[in-house]
């Protein structure tokens, strides 16, 4: 559930959305997907989707590589922001406008992924009807990646900053996960984003989103009692060379499950 602020949202505003998260190398990214798919899946891939797509950065370079995309996500914001995009470049792309947690798409993928830990579930409820959503479009032996949404850390949650300097802009972002009720496991995500022109501060956006945090051993068990995917492993920093449980610093963990 989207939580309101005075601030513009961000969400409603693709462009510096896009420009917060431009950290990403995609390209390298894309690399490890494909790694993934040549050791993992049991099926060709021609047809991906990507999940809570936002304003669809992967989109270019998956087309380029020879992918036929589809982005799904809620924000009608973003995936106008997206079409316009493909529009613009050329690119054939689909785009579904649907809730994460009880989508039905009509098609079938090869290939699904959901990135920048982009899960947003309320519930353990929430969270079992998300996979049989991503089980009902994904073929069997193909591979759901996640980019974070598993949490590794039990000792604290943690907050982020960081900035990213383009297009004549600065641009300061912040995420904080509010603690709101702890039996429960529930947080409010909470991202601002400040905008700087020529020295000042132009414009701020914020965001805030209830949300339920999943641990490791927990998603496990709860991908056992889905009982539609198997458990492939976990990954550091888009590295197959660097499992999870041997990193010394987590940073940007990867979990593939794959299609039974």
């Amino acid at each position: 559930m989207e939580r309101k602020s005075k601030s513009p949202n961000l969400y409603d505003n693709p462009y510096y959305y896009e420009l917060a998260f431009s950290f990403r190398d995609i390209g390298k990214e894309v690399d490890f997907f494909e790694r993934c798919i040549k050791k993992f899946s049991k099926i060709s891939v021609k047809e991906v989707l990507d999940v809570a797509c936002g304003p669809n950065p992967y989109m270019p370079e998956l087309v380029k590589r020879g992918y036929a995309f589809t982005g799904l996500d809620l924000s009608d914001a973003m995936l106008k922001h997206s079409m316009d995009k493909a529009k613009k470049a050329g690119i054939k792309a689909k785009m579904i406008h649907a809730d994460m947690r009880t989508f039905r798409t009509g098609e079938k993928f090869d290939f699904v992924f959901c990135m920048l830990g982009s899960i947003a579930v309320e519930s353990t409820g929430d969270f079992l009807s998300h996979l049989d959503s991503v089980a009902g479009c994904l073929r069997k032996g193909g591979l759901y990646l996640i980019d974070g949404s598993v949490n590794f850390d039990w000792t604290g949650l943690g907050s982020q900053s960081w900035t990213i300097v383009k297009e004549g802009l600065t641009v300061n972002v912040s995420w904080e996960p509010v603690p709101i009720n702890l039996v429960q496991q529930k947080i409010i995500d909470r991202c601002t984003v400040e905008v700087i022109e020529e020295g000042r501060k132009t414009k701020v956006f914020r965001t805030e989103r209830l949300d339920k945090i999943i641990f490791s051993q927990e998603f496990l068990e709860l991908v056992e009692k889905n009982g539609k995917f198997e458990f492939v492993g976990w990954f550091n920093n888009f590295s197959l060379a660097e499992p999870l449980e041997n990193a010394k610093k987590i940073n940007r963990p990867m979990t593939l499950l794959r299609r039974k």
